[in-house]
């Protein structure tokens, strides 16, 4: 008869694979990155025609991000007859006027430009995108989100890829941060994303394995995006939605590290973890979906569609180290299996997970050395973000069973762009959030991982305490507690509070 510590071990050691998987599998890419040709864009063909683009900005209640990124448009350094800008515009307040000036600006600079506005705000940012689609003339689509700001060399630079890579349907370029220095929040997001840049889209191009390209930061051939239908009406996700469109059309990406589009940073780690939460419940979908597909594709090799179910699996990472450190600690305090026959008292099993996770401090240093940023002040924050990305774990998870399950969960929900107006947007933000059943199951989860880690603690399970009560005080730090004991003046709240999609 088989054993019910049998079974937890076996069950625990199942739910350890995706994270084991996925850890190697960014090792692979790290050493994929290194090889990475710095000078990538400087070994694309010189464009001797320029084709027209088309750059399509999608916005809603932007006012305080939007007039530099219309302004950036002016400054760019490729003929303004080839440049025709589309505001995919769905606002409701002061932002229709300041686009309609910029888009005016603009015109009087001598760029076809033009605003597509709809009755109804139906299927949301896909349903904008797609109705602007009908105006684009282009041969290629610059797609850009409110706040961001391009550089001027970036259709020269991009189109020059493209044209030197003759499958691509993409360019994706890194992910900049005009708010870096904002305060820590901003400079460990900024720290995640290079790492997440350096690693899986460095490292992916190289080896050619699939990577979802970021809306807010690419461009993409018109013909092929309207080849697999433009974007999908109700997705969350819906970049990594055209993504794998594209691949599974037999298309691939390229990805030009030197060559950033400039974006504003989440200055809060409450807004960070819930555009996580946005991010693993969008991904699911896209499993959900496409799962079938993918397999059956002859268009793909077994190698990348590996590629592509780790790239979307990310997310089920963090239920699955969850669920194996929750199950391990309540098998033991339950009496179920001793301490010394727990899988967090192997140390080959420790060994396996120590590896990549110091791994992942040297890609770290790497992105950073990447962008010529490696100074001490930055270094010294690569141990503060595994913290930071643990607080996430429980708003991932939660968008994991909101995305299989395909509830609204995390739809509605928008980052806030403040723009000049950070302070107050941020101050606002916290006093506006409300006690929902999501913070409910952190702090419950919280509560219980501190109580569950001292308890194995006394068992000398040291690895699996660490991980526990570090989970449980980082995530109960990033609920911001103490904002219930601030005050801010009813008249600054209603001025001030962010938009939320209802």
């Amino acid at each position: 008869m088989i054993s019910s510590s049998f079974i937890v071990a076996l069950v625990t050691l199942l739910l350890s694979v995706p994270v084991l998987a996925l850890s190697y599998y960014w090792c692979f890419e790290l050493a994929a990155s290194l090889k990475y040709p710095r000078d990538l864009e400087s070994h694309s063909v010189r464009l001797l025609n320029f084709p027209k683009v088309s750059i399509l900005i999608s916005t809603f209640n932007e006012k305080f991000v939007i007039e530099k990124s219309l302004e950036a448009m002016k400054h760019l350094d490729y003929p303004k007859s080839n440049i025709q800008v589309i505001v995919a515009d769905d606002s409701t307040d002061y932002t229709v006027q300041l686009i309609d000036d910029g888009v005016n600006e603009l015109k009087r600079s001598g760029i076809d430009a033009i605003v597509s506005r709809r009755p109804t705000r139906e299927n949301f940012k896909c349903g904008a995108l797609n109705k602007a689609m009908n105006y684009a003339t282009g041969d290629y689509v610059l797609l850009l989100d409110a706040d961001s700001i391009v550089p001027p060399d970036i259709l020269s630079k991009g189109i020059e890829a493209m044209e030197s890579h003759s499958n691509a349907s993409f360019v994706s370029f890194r992910y900049g941060h005009y708010n870096r220095d904002y305060n820590l929040v901003t400079r460990l997001f900024a720290l995640a994303q290079d790492f997440a840049d350096t690693t899986s889209k460095m490292g992916a191009y190289l080896v050619n394995a699939p990577f979802s390209f970021q809306g807010g930061f690419t461009l993409v051939r018109a013909k092929d995006l309207r080849d697999v239908g433009l974007w999908t009406n109700g997705r969350i996700a819906d970049d990594t939605d055209i993504s794998i469109k594209l691949y599974l059309k037999g298309k691939r990406g390229i990805y030009l590290s030197n060559v950033s589009i400039m974006s504003e940073d989440p200055s809060t780690l409450e807004a960070w973890k819930k555009q996580v939460a946005r991010t693993s419940q969008g991904w699911w979908r896209c499993i959900a979906k496409y799962w079938k597909q993918i397999i059956v594709s002859r268009s793909i090799s077994i190698r990348r569609k590996f590629g592509i179910f780790l790239m979307l699996a990310a997310s089920f990472s963090s239920l699955s180290w969850m669920l194996v450190t929750f199950l391990s600690a309540f098998a033991i305090a339950l009496n179920i299996i001793s301490p010394a026959n727990s899988i967090f008292n192997n140390q080959i099993f420790i060994a396996a997970l120590a590896i990549p996770y110091a791994v992942s401090l040297l890609s770290a240093a790497w992105a950073l050395k990447v962008q010529d940023i490696m100074t001490l002040r930055n270094l010294m924050l690569i141990p503060v973000l595994s913290y930071a990305e643990i607080s996430m774990v429980t708003l991932s998870s939660l968008g994991f069973f909101y995305g299989v399950f395909d509830r609204t969960g995390f739809f509605h929900y928008r980052t806030p762009k403040s723009g000049s107006e950070k302070d107050t947007t941020k101050s606002q933000y916290f006093r506006g959030l409300a006690n929902d059943r999501n913070a409910i199951i952190e702090g419950a989860l919280s509560v219980s991982g501190i109580v569950l880690g001292f308890f194995v603690l006394l068992h000398g399970l040291w690895f699996l305490s660490l991980s526990m009560i570090g989970f449980a005080l980082c995530t109960l730090k990033s609920m911001n507690l103490t904002r219930y004991f601030r005050s801010t003046p009813l008249e600054t709240a209603e001025k001030t509070a962010p938009e939320i999609i209802h």
